[in-house]
Parts: C-alpha cells; sequence; structure tokens
C-alpha cells in the first residue's frame, strides 16, 4: 500500500523500493488534466487557461505569478504554449488533458522574474491527526478518508511530494495522535526516520460548528543534529471545509520550500566550477551533464577538463552558488567527498547547515548550505 499510494499522488513519478526513498524527482511538470463538463468550444477554452494556470504553478510554485502582466497575457491565450491536448473518460467523469511546451513555460517565468522551481523536490512525510467517526487518528496510507484523496490530487497537481506513514505495528509503538497533536517534534522526529523523508510535517485539524476546520501545523527537517526547539515554518488558522484546509496545508509548505529551491535569474554572471571523482565511463559524463542541466539554477554547463577518473564541469547560473549547492543536497545520487583538510567525511549533503530565522527564533535547517560547500563529488547514479 506504501507504494501504490506514492505512485497514486506522483502519477508514477516515484518508484520507492524501500522506506529509504529521499528527495523525489517530479517529471510531469508539463501536464494538466482539467474535469470538464462537456466538450463545447466555451468550455475547451477555459479548461486550456486552467492547464495552463496548473502548469505555471507546478514550475513556480508561487500562485502570485498567475497575476504577473506577462504570465496573465499568456495563460489568457494558451495556444502558444501547448504542445498537443485530448479528451479522457475516467469514473464516468470527463478530462481534458493537456501537455505544454516545457521550455516555452520557462523562458516565460525568466522573462517575468520569476523563480523556477526545478525537477527535483524535497519529500515530505505528513503526520496528520483529524477525527473520524468520533475518534481521532493519523491519516494513514491505507485511510479512505476524503483527506487522503485530497492530499494525493494536491500533491500531484501542485508537484509538492508528500507521503503518509504506514501506521503499522511500527508506527503505533513509536507515535501517537497525542504527540501529533502536541506538537512533539522530536518523538515525532524518531518515528519520521524509517520514511527516508526529507522534511516532515505535523498536523492537527479539528472539526468545528459551521464546517469549520482549525489548522496547526508545523514543519522540521527530518535529519538534524541540533534540538528542534523551533520548527521552520508554523500555520495557526481557521479556514471553511476540510478541502481548504488540505489546501492551505499545501500552501504553506510549498511556500517553505519555493523560498528554498525555486531561483530566479539574479542578473549577475555568477559562475562556478564542479569536480566528480572517481569516473569510470562516458555515460557516468554523459548523465552528470544532463543532470546538471536541468537543475533551476543552472544557465548552462560545460565539461571543461577529463583527467584520469576525474572531470570538471564549468557552470553559468542564474542564481547564487549557494542556491546551487542547496539543491545538490536533494540529490541522492551525488556524495560529496572528504573535504582535504580531513575532517569527517558527509556521505550525505543535507548535513549542511544553515540557520533560518522566523519570528525572531533560529532553527538550523540541514537541507540548506551556508558554510563553505564542498566542489568535489561521487556520482552514484546508473
Amino acid at each position: 500500500m506504501f507504494k501504490s499510494f506514492l505512485s497514486v499522488m506522483l502519477a508514477g513519478t516515484l518508484c520507492a523500493a524501500s522506506l529509504n526513498v529521499a528527495a523525489v524527482e517530479v517529471t510531469e511538470l508539463d501536464r494538466s488534466a482539467i474535469k470538464i463538463a462537456d466538450r463545447s468550444q466555451q468550455v475547451k477554452n477555459q479548461a486550456l487557461r486552467q492547464a495552463m494556470e496548473e502548469v505555471v504553478l507546478k514550475n513556480t510554485g508561487d500562485r502570485m505569478a498567475l497575476s504577473e502582466p506577462l504570465v496573465a497575457q499568456a495563460i489568457a491565450q494558451p495556444t502558444a504554449y501547448i504542445r498537443q491536448f485530448g479528451y479522457q473518460e475516467q469514473d464516468g467523469e470527463q478530462y481534458l488533458q493537456a501537455s505544454f511546451d516545457h521550455s516555452k513555460i520557462i523562458s516565460l517565468l525568466r522573462e517575468a522574474k520569476l523563480p523556477v522551481w526545478g525537477k527535483q523536490r524535497p519529500l515530505t512525510l505528513l503526520w496528520l491527526a483529524q477525527e473520524n467517526e468520533g475518534k481521532r487518528e493519523l491519516l494513514n496510507d491505507a485511510s479512505m478518508l476524503e483527506s487522503r484523496s485530497q492530499i494525493a490530487n494536491l500533491s500531484q497537481t501542485r508537484g509538492v511530494p508528500m507521503l503518509l506513514p504506514m501506521m503499522d505495528l511500527d508506527d503505533a509503538m513509536a507515535i501517537s495522535v497525542t504527540d501529533v497533536r502536541g506538537m512533539f517534534a522530536d518523538t515525532v522526529a524518531k518515528a519520521s526516520q524509517r520514511y527516508g523523508s526529507d522534511y516532515f510535517a505535523m498536523v492537527s485539524l479539528d472539526t468545528l460548528p459551521d464546517e469549520l476546520v482549525n489548522i496547526q501545523l508545523a514543519l522540521y527537517p527530518t535529519s538534524s543534529d541540533q534540538p528542534l526547539f523551533n520548527p521552520l515554518i508554523t500555520l495557526s488558522t481557521q479556514v471553511k471545509g476540510m478541502d481548504v484546509a488540505v489546501s492551505e496545508i499545501f500552501g504553506a509548505i510549498s511556500q517553505y520550500y519555493v523560498a528554498r529551491y525555486a531561483i530566479a535569474d539574479s542578473g549577475e554572471a555568477n559562475s562556478t566550477r564542479l569536480t566528480f571523482v572517481e569516473i569510470t565511463d562516458r555515460q557516468q559524463l554523459l548523465d552528470i551533464e544532463k543532470y546538471l542541466h536541468q537543475l533551476s539554477a543552472v544557465k548552462s554547463v560545460s565539461l571543461t577538463k577529463v583527467q584520469g577518473i576525474s572531470a570538471e564541469f564549468s557552470l553559468e547560473l542564474f542564481g547564487s552558488e549557494e542556491d546551487l549547492y542547496r539543491l545538490i543536497s536533494l540529490e541522492p545520487k551525488i556524495r560529496s567527498m572528504e573535504p582535504a583538510n580531513g575532517s569527517a567525511l558527509l556521505d550525505n549533503p543535507n548535513l549542511l547547515n544553515s540557520q533560518s530565522e522566523l519570528g525572531g527564533d533560529e532553527m538550523v535547517d540541514p537541507l540548506s548550505s551556508s558554510q563553505t560547500p564542498r566542489h568535489e563529488y561521487i556520482w552514484q547514479g546508473r
């Protein structure tokens, strides 16, 4: 059930053979499916505009982008960006499916000076406590509650990888509803380790009269050597309806990720060099170059030197070097090398630390990297 839920949410973009799934490569950033009432011209035109809105949101993560003049003008006339579209019926409902020219969408966002969120995205483990038939429980992978399907749909339409716990015997012994509702971060962090996610979120939803829903949310990094005193973000609010509540949860979490991982063009001529070692064949060089090209922080890539089993790549950047290393820290196929001064090897670049200021409080986010980054890496892909 664990794998099936992930495949539903991410439309096949994630294939987890174990619980150590790490970050996720979201591949269908240029596609959208819109439910329609009929196949009239008016409905088709409206659906195509809505489909482009969803694709823009997937690629920038920022709803404010839709109001940018250049983007709004493009959405109003989306045909120039469409590769193809068609109709499909599923479970008695009609859908218009559209795919867009990804390079044109990215060029539009760059021209509008908007951040671009790349394919490699952090995976969030969601511990969500809510009521079910008068009892509070933790939402799990096998749940039939409506909130589960809403999470799956939003994970796909917004391109925010999210997974729910299995709540098997191991989970039941490690964590309880009280731990989540009480926001006991250390306890929940220990229970989260087995899933290999980048972050975990604790969410408590309480239903109130008049369909109101009270939301309490806190987001933490899963791997941290620091005490989990202060969350990276919090949300405390009331909204009307469970669908709005789930949307608010995604909005708060994705806004944090966009601030960290979506890269706008700084307008500066920033560049850097990366060295990969233990190169044994030409295919590795091609795979590394392909990977670097798709990073949202990278403007251009060139292989500048091959010497023995090492290869040096020169990169022109949209953002800063720190932006680049933060994105690299999400890639499980890359391992940073031991620094020349002999300090401990960081097998996982996620251990690079920086501080995030929230309301005057500071907390280390191990997925950021403000200290001096390492420039030598090993490619662990196929």
